[in-house]
């Protein structure tokens, strides 16, 4: 109860740090320094936890697998093992009970914040999960997940001893923050506003402001009928620069197994919208 009470406050002090800006004035070297910072631990969440590990959207080795990890994990959104578990989790019942983050169910700041900080009830996720129980298996995850606190720790003291408290505000602090609510808004804006191309069996909404924050992320209604796809943005102009990563990994030998979207989810993009019964949404 102590861990999961420390947590919450350390979530709420790194999210009230982002003022820190307004006594450190920024510069085009601090902006871009902020946007790397957000883009990178980004390219972790989304291509390490979300497509990899939570999908098996594609295979890599297990040096990639810890930097996307690592990565994503510094950007404070828990260990991978938890997050990859819920988010699988999330797929099973979306928007029914026991969704960890329905707006429809339980409203837009549980969707949000409220289920993230919920230490009763999503603060552990059961061994048994199909990833966790894959993922296990590497002591590199395990310490990641069991450590989570440690990589963006590091990389905080890192960031000051290079640049002092400018570099810790901009390359930290605020990016930090974005990351938290552009992750977060595919649990709850992504399942309220937006187009919705597939009829599937939950409320899930491509919306483009949010796929630009997360470098693809937000084409989810588009992942939701097919969530086993490498690629979100189904299409060449929906912007998804995760997976063009995902393809220079393969082009470089160092991913494999990259799942495509089958033609059939295609021809069904072209015809009149119809409901997708729950077991063919994947």
């Amino acid at each position: 109860m102590g861990n999961a009470r420390a947590n919450v406050i350390v979530f709420w002090a790194v999210q009230a740090s982002a003022l820190l800006a307004l006594f450190a004035p920024p510069s085009l070297g601090l902006v871009g320094l902020a946007v790397a910072s957000h883009y990178l631990r980004m390219l972790g969440i989304t291509a390490g936890l979300h497509r990899h590990m939570a999908h098996r959207a594609f295979e890599t080795n297990r040096p990639v697998r810890f930097v996307l990890a690592g990565l994503a994990t510094m950007a404070m959104q828990k260990g991978p093992l938890w997050w990859a578990g819920t988010h699988v989790l999330h797929h099973r019942l979306a928007d029914r009970e026991g969704d960890p983050h329905s707006p429809a169910r339980d409203g837009f700041y549980h969707a949000h914040i409220g289920w993230f900080l919920d230490s009763t009830r999503w603060d552990r996720v059961d061994p048994e999960n199909p990833v966790v129980k894959h993922f296990s298996r590497y002591p590199e995850i395990r310490w990641l997940d069991a450590y989570f606190g440690v990589p963006p720790l590091l990389l905080a003291i890192g960031l000051f001893a290079l640049g002092g408290l400018r570099w810790l505000v901009w390359g930290f602090c605020v990016p930090t923050v974005t990351l938290a609510h552009a992750t977060f808004a595919i649990n709850s804006v992504n399942h309220m506003v937006g187009s919705r191309r597939f009829e599937t069996p939950d409320d899930s909404r491509n919306n483009a402001a949010t796929a630009l924050l997360t470098l693809g992320e937000g084409w989810h209604n588009n992942h939701h009928r097919y969530q086993r796809a490498a690629r979100n943005g189904f299409y060449w102009w929906e912007l998804d620069l995760a997976w063009w990563f995902i393809r220079l990994l393969r082009a470089t030998g160092l991913a494999w197994d990259v799942r495509e979207v089958p033609a059939r989810v295609y021809e069904e993009a072209r015809q009149p919208r119809c409901a997708v019964p729950h077991a063919l949404a994947s």
